[in-house]
């Protein structure tokens, strides 16, 4: 394979990045907050709408909005607008009372009824669990976990959301989970596809096997490729030569997925 072959995928996923916009609801969650707002702000390619309660304003420092290639939406109007053409819709602050009042359809604020909306439309919602998460060390730290029906309480909530299509994800993930959505790794100035350094074994055809019986990846290989390839396993084929993008490597690091090159 050779360096154009290599350049055509990188160029098509950053210009297709370039095209995406991503609506966030903000409440006014705090656990995580500078680290989530970081790794949104390190997606350079995106173009975000951001709806934020009052709550929110008071407690996130403006910088961190004017760090993002963002939008604020504060109409009724540009957040149906929104909610009906924007590529994803991430909730990366998500406060305890943010997530009762969606659970149980209450929609007083825009960012509650954006959301609403959103569930409505069956657009995709991927939600940061950290503000509420009764396991959250923060919140364990804060003594905001000490009662356990009251965290039953709270995880009841997030599976009435969960049955309504809402993703939750921990806000270490966000990044990840948003350049996975649309099949990039935005930090195109490095090499973003190259040949795994895993300390693996290279299996040979003189080897005795038969490899008809084996499922062997080749190409430019993703994390979904790795998955379903394993099939409950721990061990994945791979033809030599193959890429396999960043997303999918640290899948396979830190899972102890064992990888075996054929020729």
């Amino acid at each position: 394979m050779d360096i154009e072959d290599l350049l055509r995928p990188i160029i098509a996923q950053i210009i297709n990045m370039m095209n995406k916009r991503v609506l966030l609801f903000v409440s006014g969650g705090a656990v995580n907050l500078k680290k989530i707002f970081e790794a949104l702000a390190s997606i350079k390619m995106l173009q975000y709408d951001i709806v934020i309660t009052d709550a929110a304003k008071k407690m996130i420092p403006e910088e961190y909005i004017k760090n993002l290639n963002a939008r604020v939406i504060e109409c009724k109007n540009e957040l149906t607008k929104a909610v009906i053409e924007d590529d994803l819709v991430v909730v990366p602050m998500m406060s305890r009372n943010t997530l009762a009042k969606c659970a149980t359809g209450i929609q007083d604020n825009l960012v509650t009824t954006g959301i609403a909306e959103a569930l409505m439309m069956k657009k995709e919602v991927i939600a940061v669990r950290d503000s509420f998460n009764p396991v959250e060390p923060k919140n364990i730290s804060l003594g905001l976990s000490k009662n356990p029906a009251y965290n039953k309480f709270i995880l009841g909530y997030e599976d009435t959301l969960t049955s309504f299509g809402v993703r939750f994800i921990d806000g270490c993930d966000i990044k990840s989970v948003i350049n996975e959505k649309f099949s990039t790794i935005n930090n195109f100035t490095k090499k973003v596809y190259e040949e795994p350094k895993i300390k693996n074994e290279i299996v040979v055809n003189e080897e005795k096997m038969d490899w008809t019986s084996k499922k062997v990846l080749s190409g430019i290989l993703t994390i979904e490729d790795i998955i379903k390839a394993l099939n409950n396993s721990k061990e994945v084929f791979i033809k030599e030569g193959s890429l396999i993008t960043p997303l999918a490597k640290d899948y396979i690091d830190s899972n102890k997925i064992n990888v075996k090159y054929c020729q």
